[in-house]
């Protein structure tokens, strides 16, 4: 690579800034200090110079970029010289642009570019660069420019001649110095470039003057600058070998489009269109989802159809609709939940799993943590994982064993898709628009499906109702389907060995479809909007009004307005997934089967479909006979002194036509709630 000396780099800038970037120059000037930079891409410079010049200024930043400035200054003008003008290279190509695991000795001093999702922002503060300084015996005042950590004062005064100490004091004067905007950034590296077992590394990034204030935790971003380091402190403050690195960053590219990690080449996306073609491409994709697991194809659909995700739009009155599907697991013990969260987790390209168990709120959204920065004490904001989920998919395990006040956060989350965080003096909102997966056991063992599914499990009744599917894996003896399910387990046990003890050996599996296919054929579905047709929003209105209108009594509620949008984003992520950009008849007819089945489980009673099995504490059924056997006991406890006995109350309700079985089912409830009491056993109370 040639060498080139301080006036030839002077003359190669001097003839690209006015060549292409003159008005520009001045337009900023013009505006400063509000705008300060001028940007240019990388390829720009290889077009205009060729490769030798661009590689020499990324090997030689600091040199290079002082003198690209003073050159921009020149172009401002002479007057403008007490400014400071910034030139900021973007769009690095891939040689140049690294993950944090991959950053070496030989990247020290050099213009690099690193991927990552922001962790942690401190707050934008200004940082001394030019100090003032006045002696007190003379009056003179010196200029001392700040290198280190901490401030630097003068050695001496250049007019009396008095050293620093015992001889001269100086005062510091605060308006007479020169400030710069400071901000401290940590970055991490994105999930879906780790492999299975990595811990994310992170990286710190200094930011200076227009570019503070730009990003907030769960940003993805790619930061340029120059990679710096400093020594490890010893013992005694003593300076190590070992130095820890930094980033003083140049430029920041925020990135807005989702899945823009998996690179897509030409042949990636002439696969993709050939296989989206096939009719059956569907039923491919959903045995191809966790093929180690035998069976639940509807499951599995709804899986699928999450993965796929519906369109997010902005309505005239800027109201925001999620296009986000949010999927809920149920079910006994040893039904495979935990294992489907990890392999959707890990198929989305963006998806971060935890356990719920121990996760905080804070955990889950933002914590404000306090950290030493530059030597003082801060508090700094810090993504938790449905922010650092956003635009992928958050997958929730044992979400029951949270504590109230920890779930309370994941309302916000899961309906606005945002993250409000007042803590420690930081007011922020955060970007937390993902799918959230979540799994839940129920509180006595197994479950019942006759039962309030709010009843079963630890949750809140309005955080249930958010998600649009909700899935009851039940383990029922069946002699067929256990026989089955002993097979599959058996055989994939079986080909696990083989693949072990012989590599060459292929696993016999019904997966069409790699992992790693998968998640190039879901990136390339999201830049692709469907729009429903009529045909498809009729079937989808005749489904919503005909359940609407099937409800037993007035006071059932068999579907609300809720299940129709997650009809409409069911549909658009079937027509997604066969890249269809209008939604057919067919894409609604998926869409209302799931939702069907899903209805079945949970929200089924004696005389059909009640959304409140699953939206509310009670059912409507069950919330007529509270009110029926409350109005019982109330009657009869005119009449009888000690309580009214159990007999009476049952055969009073018989009268109104419910079953012994489901009164003293009731009662029970009743008393557990604390709605009534035995003052002798077999006789009840209100409270």
């Amino acid at each position: 690579m040639q060498k080139y000396s301080h006036e030839e780099i002077r003359e190669r800038f001097q003839n690209f800034f006015e060549s292409k970037y003159s008005a520009d120059i001045m337009r900023i000037a013009d505006n400063y200090p509000d705008e300060m930079s001028l940007y240019t891409p990388y390829q720009e410079l290889v077009m205009f110079f060729g490769d030798d010049f661009p590689r020499f200024i990324l090997n030689n930043p600091k040199r290079s970029f002082a003198i690209a400035e003073e050159v921009m200054l020149d172009i401002a003008g002479q007057e403008e010289k007490d400014m400071e003008l910034h030139f900021r290279i973007i769009e690095l190509p891939q040689p140049r642009n690294k993950t944090i695991r991959n950053l070496r000795a030989e990247d020290l001093a050099k213009f690099i570019g690193v991927d990552g999702l922001a962790r942690k922002v401190t707050e934008v503060r200004p940082r001394l660069s030019v100090a003032a300084f006045q002696c007190l015996s003379c009056g003179e005042i010196t200029y001392e420019h700040q290198k280190s950590q901490s401030m630097d004062v003068p050695s001496g005064c250049p007019n009396c001649g008095k050293e620093s100490g015992k001889k001269a004091k100086f005062l510091h004067l605060l308006e007479e110095s020169e400030f710069k905007n400071y901000q401290n950034i940590e970055i991490q590296e994105s999930p879906e470039g780790l492999r299975g077992g990595d811990q994310p590394q992170r990286l710190r990034g200094w930011i200076e003057d227009d570019l503070v204030g730009r990003i907030s935790p769960g940003d993805r971003i790619t930061i340029n600058g120059i990679l710096d380091g400093t020594p490890k402190r010893g013992r005694g403050g003593t300076e190590s070998r070992t130095f820890d690195i930094f980033m003083r960053v140049n430029s920041i590219e925020v990135k807005e489009y989702e899945y823009e990690e998996v690179e897509l080449q030409k042949e990636d996306k002439e696969k993709i269109e050939e296989v989206g073609s096939n009719p059956r491409i569907f039923s491919k994709i959903v045995s191809s989802i966790a093929p180690s697991i035998y069976g639940l194809p509807m499951e599995k659909t709804g899986l699928a159809l999450q993965l796929f995700g519906g369109v997010r739009k902005i309505m005239p009155d800027e109201q925001k609709i999620r296009g986000d599907i949010h999927v809920l697991l149920v079910g006994d013990p040893g039904t495979a939940k935990s294992q489907l969260l990890r392999y959707i987790s890990d198929l989305s390209p963006r998806g971060m799993y935890t356990s719920g168990k121990g996760s905080t709120g804070a955990g889950l959204t933002a914590a404000a943590v306090r950290e030493e920065v530059m030597g003082e004490s801060r508090w700094i904001l810090e993504a938790g994982t449905l922010v650092l989920a956003d635009k992928g998919i958050a997958a929730v395990d044992e979400l029951d064993k949270m504590r109230d006040e920890d779930r309370s956060s994941m309302h916000e989350a899961m309906e606005q898709q945002s993250i409000s965080v007042a803590k420690a003096g930081i007011n922020a909102r955060l970007n937390s628009r993902c799918a959230l997966l979540g799994a839940a056991n129920p509180q006595y063992g197994r479950f019942e499906i006759h039962e309030n599914i709010s009843q079963q499990i630890n949750l809140p009744p309005p955080l249930i109702s958010r998600f649009d599917l909700i899935f009851a894996l039940m383990d029922r003896p069946d002699k067929t389907k256990d026989k089955a399910i002993a097979e599959h387990i058996l055989k994939t046990h079986q080909a696990g060995e083989e693949l072990q003890n012989e590599p060459e050996l292929e696993k016999e599996e019904k997966q069409y479809f790699s992992k790693d296919f998968l998640r190039k054929y879901i990136a390339y579905t999201k830049s692709i909007s469907p729009i429903m047709t009529e045909e498809s929003m009729d079937k989808l209105e005749d489904f919503y009004l005909n359940i609407r209108t099937s409800g037993s009594d007035s006071n059932t509620i068999p579907i609300t307005a809720r299940q129709l949008e997650s009809l409409i984003r069911l549909s658009e992520a079937s027509a997604r997934a066969h890249l269809r950009e209008k939604v057919v008849k067919e894409d609604a007819e998926r869409a209302i089967n799931v939702t069907e089945y899903f209805l079945r489980q949970v929200a089924s009673t004696e005389s059909g479909l009640d959304i409140d099995m699953v939206a509310a504490e009670y059912g409507s059924s069950e919330r007529t006979l509270v009110h029926q056997l409350s109005d019982i006991i109330d009657e009869l406890d005119r009449i009888h002194e000690g309580g009214v006995p159990e007999k009476e109350i049952i055969e009073e309700a018989e009268k109104k036509g419910y079953t012994r079985e489901s009164v003293k089912k009731e009662l029970s409830r009743m008393g557990n709630r604390g709605q009534i009491y035995s003052p002798i056993p077999g006789k009840y109370r209100k409270t």
